[in-house]
């Protein structure tokens, strides 16, 4: 019942909170009578709060338990979405959206895959895998749904819609406490990971965390910066509008693909190994993508590597801080490291389109975020080089 309840819950929150603006944005800023920037505005101030508030948070979770911190951040998604539907100024507008940022952090991947650690602290590889399956259909649902919605009652009362879905999984995830499926949290000295995961890595902790810390940060940056620019970087190489917007459509598939290989073969795999392959296959994919200035059809090669890669960034990212210190600290160490990189997310897409705009050319663009995606290999590397030297 506690997979099916985050699994809910995360569809909900990344389908809602996430995805569901793209769709709305037009209707927000035409009824608020002001230019889409400023809307938009909200949304970027909300990433930002996600970012800053995700190591108090995980903090938080590992003092309280996550699927407390995950149910009271359905609770104020609720309260911030009703609020939201009946914003009248851009204060109110954004009043709401900073709110909604403090629920991301605390209902989105973070806080589900430290629960599903606090809640199967020995099997939660493939269970993190499903999770991330389900949240990446979030966009394939939530579009549609909320396109309907809105054409139907208008977006104030599609955002009660969302308020009542969140009141309703806040209210559901009361039984599962009463009912103990969290698992007690070992004490710290029984959650160091043989030497396979942890042991090497605990001994350089702050350099390691340093290193994870600026990788994770560099890559938040580039797919930020990716998912702004990816269809007219597409449409630059000969591709029509349409066919543009296909391609890129064909990124979310990939990523599921990556997602589900994880599922089935991940646990063939240490972190280091996923490491190589994952942020292999993200260089690649970037240096297809510039390649693909004189050979279009290599287009197709960055979307295919692009999106398994970038499936697999994801549970890379959740599987990490579990080779730091194991189950008992990854609360706190996934919002130590996952901060930076939401905060770079956050900055990501107004920094590449201020580059285009300056070079006139998204050549040295890419090759600026080439250099981004190999740094930051390598700071992973290393990682596993000075485990290996431990």
């Amino acid at each position: 019942m506690l997979l099916v309840w985050l699994s809910s819950t995360v569809l909900l929150s990344w389908g809602s909170l996430y995805y569901a603006f793209a769709v709305l944005a037009e209707s927000m800023a035409r009824d608020l009578g002001c230019d889409p920037e400023t809307v938009t505005g909200a949304f970027s101030v909300a990433l930002l709060i996600w970012g800053l508030v995700t190591y108090p948070l995980g903090l938080a979770m590992e003092r309280w338990g996550a699927r407390r911190i995950m149910a009271l951040g359905s609770l104020i998604a609720a309260l911030a979405f009703w609020g939201l539907s009946s914003a009248h100024t851009v204060l109110e507008f954004y009043a709401g959206w900073t709110l909604l940022g403090l629920a991301m952090g605390m209902t989105l991947y973070d806080a589900a895959f430290a629960t599903v650690v606090q809640s199967y602290p020995s099997e939660h590889r493939r269970r993190i895998g499903w999770l991330t399956i389900v949240g990446g259909l979030a966009s394939t649902a939530f579009w549609p749904l909320t396109f309907h919605l809105e054409g139907l009652v208008g977006w104030r009362d599609t955002l009660q819609v969302f308020a009542a879905l969140h009141a309703i999984t806040a209210v559901t995830s009361w039984p599962l406490r009463l009912a103990g499926t969290l698992a007690p949290m070992p004490a710290p000295e029984a959650c160091r990971l043989d030497g396979t995961e942890g042991a090497g890595l605990t001994r350089s902790r702050p350099h390691t965390l340093m290193l994870l810390t600026g990788c994770f940060t560099l890559y938040g940056f580039v797919t930020a910066a990716i998912a702004v620019v990816a269809i007219s970087l597409l449409q630059a190489r000969g591709f029509s509008p349409g066919t543009a917007v296909a391609l890129a459509a064909c990124i979310g598939p990939a990523q599921a693909l990556g997602r589900s290989l994880d599922v089935l073969f991940g646990a063939r795999f240490n972190v280091g190994q996923l490491g190589w392959i994952t942020l292999g296959l993200m260089c690649l994919s970037l240096v297809a993508l510039w390649l693909a200035r004189w050979e279009p059809a290599l287009c197709l090669l960055f979307i295919f590597t692009y999106g398994i890669g970038l499936g697999l960034l994801t549970i890379l990212k959740a599987t990490t801080p579990l080779a730091l210190g194991g189950p008992a600290r990854y609360a706190a160490t996934s919002g130590l490291i996952g901060s930076p990189p939401l905060i770079a997310r956050a900055m990501g897409p107004i920094v590449v389109v201020w580059l285009i705009h300056t070079y006139k050319d998204d050549g040295p663009v890419l090759l600026i975020l080439l250099v981004a995606c190999l740094l930051g290999a390598w700071m992973f590397l290393r990682v596993w080089t000075l485990r290996g030297r431990a």
